[in-house]
């Protein structure tokens, strides 16, 4: 007689379990995320299909017929395939989910850089001395990845001759040798990765769901749901009505999802992290042929020095910039890379011009920068790609133009195949612009003249606005469209949709003077337009030596209410850019988690002191990001 107990343990404990976990991930989800489910959905119930088979064909479990439907395949009820997909699903969101704060070539192995000259020795050194965002020495890994698949193949052997002895050890037997090889092979191929990510992002997809599973066989060995055969079975209790079988088997199935999810992050690493080998676009879907081509390549083939930049680039963006740190989780693959190399190219010029010792030391660094940055691009406009550039420029850049290590390796990985160098001169000159200001000594040792305050108009402040912030949006928009190249966008809307992103920018830069204005004359500047501020019969030098003034108020909500509107008028464009890469949803998720800050000034700008720059709390800026994703 059927019965519906197998399918009550689906509709009250796997279903809802996996609905809330597919809620959760959607505003995160991608195509690359949908392509590794999809994939290992159909290895898993191929993989399982004859194992389960096996099983039940020598009794050791069954199914009461009271408790299942009585639809079979190979004597596999309807129930228990619906089991195989929704733990893999679920495993796999757990693991999707676990692994957004990560950008997987960043834990790629590398071998240490072969010295050929003094600015590669020195990166040398930095890899030994600096903490980075991971330390996997590569011989290590290699030990470590040894005893590993020793121990995996002495499980093997064991499994073996517990089926081939039969008996009481036989379900324990059959549970080694159906997921221990599979486990070897995924070992085998991506151990150094899966030692290299961080241990949460490997623990969390194995021991959540386990755990969770434990409690739920628990519940149906208690009922009679399924039933294990005590004589091949050892009989072995984790707790009351667990078998310890059952306990590995959720174990092992779960480490074999979690082995595979992250196989598949390692391959696209690979793939994406390494253009000059990969060296075309690369599809939402890969290939099968592209996939085992990533898996193929061989650690020596890596670049070193492309994977410790990149490593230096994701911690200048954690340390700096919660807002991008954030929205850059929604992009994929080679857009998200660059676009977080273009970030610390950006802060790292940024610095390089802020920590200056004086003006002069400053503007000293400002034409070395700008004459490297056009030897670059020269190199680029006379035929030779980027990768040559790059294999070839290390030493001029930090040797020749006498450049810090980390500035130079942040133009060196600089993806200028893929930008025009103008929006980037443009940023210079912003640079250029701040250190018109008078400096701090200056403050100290004379009276400062408010002649010396560069932003006299709104024409100067919006000026000054494209330089440093629209810029910005110009090369980030360049990326997104080289990496999503769309038949759907003529030049003309593309021009257009560009161009609102400059305007966006600057909208995104007057928030961000807004909410600095104490902060900003700490160091003898104020980005408010004079002639603004003759208005209320002020001046630059006053608003440095007291910007917390009722009349600053004003204005700063005057320059609020201004980026305001020029965001409603291009916010618009967010919706024209194209889907493929999370461009559109994180484009539009770091521009509102912006924007958020300008809204918090205005709606407490009568009792929140001037001199607070702590504006956003991190529970709305995340549901103002979950928001806009799902807008």
């Amino acid at each position: 007689m059927a019965g519906l107990e197998y399918a009550f343990v689906h509709a009250k404990y796997t279903i809802p379990v996996a609905i809330l976990l597919t809620v959760l991930l959607q505003p995160f989800k991608t195509s690359v995320d949908n392509y590794k489910i999809t994939y290992l959905l159909i290895i898993a119930i191929t993989a399982a299909t004859p194992w389960d088979s096996y099983l039940l064909t020598n009794k050791v479990w069954t199914y009461p017929e009271h408790a299942i439907i009585g639809i079979t395949l190979w004597k596999i009820p309807f129930e228990e395939y619906f089991f195989f997909a929704v733990q893999t699903y679920i495993t796999s969101l757990i693991c999707i989910l676990a692994g957004k704060s990560i950008i997987p070539t960043a834990f790629l192995p590398t071998l240490p850089i072969t010295p050929s000259s003094p600015s590669i020795e020195e990166a040398n050194l930095k890899l030994q001395k600096k903490k980075h965002l991971v330390q996997n020495d590569y011989k290590r890994l290699r030990r470590i990845g040894l005893f590993g698949a020793i121990f995996i193949a002495s499980l093997v052997t064991i499994g073996a001759k517990l089926v081939q002895s039969g008996g009481q050890g036989t379900y324990m037997g059959l549970i080694l040798v159906w997921a221990c090889p599979v486990i070897f092979f995924l070992w085998g191929l991506s151990h150094q990765y899966i030692l290299s990510v961080p241990r949460k992002n490997v623990l969390i997809p194995i021991l959540l769901p386990t755990g969770y599973l434990w409690f739920v066989d628990s519940l149906a060995l208690k009922k009679g749901t399924w039933v294990i055969n005590p004589e091949k079975s050892f009989g072995i209790k984790l707790w009351k009505y667990l078998d310890i079988e059952e306990a590995l088997f959720f174990l092992m199935s779960n480490m074999l999802i979690t082995f595979g999810q992250l196989a598949f992050d390692h391959t696209l690493a690979v793939i994406n992290g390494f253009p000059e080998i990969f060296n075309f676009a690369i599809p939402s879907w890969p290939s099968l042929s592209i996939m085992i081509r990533g898996l193929g390549i061989s650690v020596r083939n890596y670049t070193p020095r492309r994977v410790s930049n990149l490593r230096d680039a994701i911690l200048k963006l954690q340390n700096k910039s919660r807002s991008f740190s954030l929205a850059s989780s929604v992009f994929e693959g080679r857009l998200r890379i660059d676009l977080v190399l273009l970030y610390a190219f950006c802060r790292n010029a940024d610095d390089l011009i802020d920590e200056a010792e004086n003006r002069e030391e400053a503007q000293k660094a400002l034409v070395k920068l700008s004459d490297a940055l056009s030897n670059t691009f020269s190199y680029r406009r006379s035929g030779k790609s980027t990768f040559r550039i790059q294999s070839k420029l290390k030493p001029p850049i930090s040797m020749l133009y006498n450049l810090p290590e980390e500035m130079a390796s942040s133009l060196e990985m600089l993806p200028i195949d893929a930008l025009p160098i103008e929006p980037i001169q443009g940023l210079l000159e912003g640079f250029g612009m701040d250190l018109q200001f008078p400096s701090i000594d200056e403050k100290e040792n004379k009276p400062i003249s408010d002649g010396e305050f560069p932003i006299k108009t709104e024409s100067d402040l919006k000026r000054y606005g494209y330089f440093v912030a629209g810029t910005v949006a110009e090369l980030l928009l360049h990326l997104v469209f080289h990496h999503s190249p769309t038949k759907n966008i003529t030049k003309k809307e593309r021009a257009e949709i560009i161009q609102a992103g400059v305007n966006m920018g600057i909208a995104l830069q007057c928030i961000n003077i807004s909410r600095d204005i104490a902060k900003d004359a700490l160091i003898g500047r104020c980005y408010i337009p004079s002639d603004w501020l003759a208005e209320y019969n002020l001046t630059p030098a006053m608003v440095v030596e007291n910007p917390d003034r009722p009349e600053v108020r004003l204005l700063r909500r005057r320059l609020l209410r201004n980026a305001m509107e020029i965001y409603y008028q291009n916010r618009g464009a967010i919706e024209k850019l194209p889907t493929h890469g999370g461009a559109r949803k994180g484009v539009r998720g770091a521009v509102e988690n912006y924007v958020e800050i300008g809204r918090v000034l205005l709606e407490r700008d009568g009792e929140m002191p001037i001199r607070n720059d702590e504006t956003v709390s991190k529970s709305r800026r995340l549901w103002v990001f979950v928001k806009a994703l799902c807008a």
